[in-house]
């Protein structure tokens, strides 16, 4: 459906952030020089798939939310492939530690440029429907699985689990791989385990009465 020879972002930004961008696509160009037509289109592909789910009925908006996502991919690739030559010419602990926490402000910055461009081209349900998508439902999915675990939750309880997720998600959309996006999820959920536990919550308790309700 889109032309996968139309490389580039396609929207504009300041002039600043723009310099920075072109830094990080010439700091990687050699470890893209190979692969890159391969990528580009696996993440294409992805963000196709993401932007199919809506059932948008606009085609030049169903083409521009394409485009955003699959930029957004690219552009959160660079910062990691900078991350890790950086680290790779560095043997210093702390200074990994630097590196990777500066490239974490980066995503964290280019995420909620990411977020406002969807908004100008899709709505807040839309929008929210492409963060789950870029995160396999896990946000949405866990909320709904403690609430079934435990029915007795408060309106208080369910929304500190929801904000704990929600912000989890954040931090899932920009990072590296399946793996450390839920990596993220599972940070977050310890937060919410010791949460309930210090709310009179038995969790192993709770999860066997929902397995044997489940199996019933």
């Amino acid at each position: 459906m889109f032309n996968n020879n139309q490389k580039g972002i396609n929207y504009f930004m300041p002039m600043k952030r723009f310099a920075l961008l072109m830094f990080l696509f010439l700091s990687v160009s050699m470890t893209f020089s190979q692969t890159e037509d391969a990528y580009w289109k696996t993440i294409t592909d992805r963000s196709e798939k993401i932007v199919a789910k809506l059932a948008l009925q606009d085609q030049a908006k169903q083409e521009k939310a394409v485009h955003i996502i699959r930029d957004q991919y690219y552009l959160l690739n660079a910062c990691y492939s900078l991350r890790d030559l950086k680290i790779k010419e560095n043997t210093d602990k702390s200074l990994k530690e630097q590196i990777t926490q500066e490239t974490l402000k980066e995503t964290t910055n280019l995420n909620q440029a990411f977020v406002k461009r969807l908004k100008e081209v899709l709505t807040d349900p839309e929008v929210e429907a492409v963060k789950n998508g870029m995160t396999y439902n896990v946000y949405p999915n866990t909320v709904k699985a403690y609430q079934d675990m435990i029915p007795r939750l408060t309106k208080d309880e369910v929304h500190m689990i929801d904000s704990l997720l929600y912000e989890a998600r954040d931090f899932a959309m920009q990072a590296e791989s399946s793996e450390k996006k839920h990596a993220w999820f599972g940070k977050y959920k310890g937060k919410i385990n010791n949460y309930l536990a210090s709310h009179g919550y038995n969790l192993k308790e709770e999860g066997d009465k929902w397995a044997a309700r489940l199996k019933k």
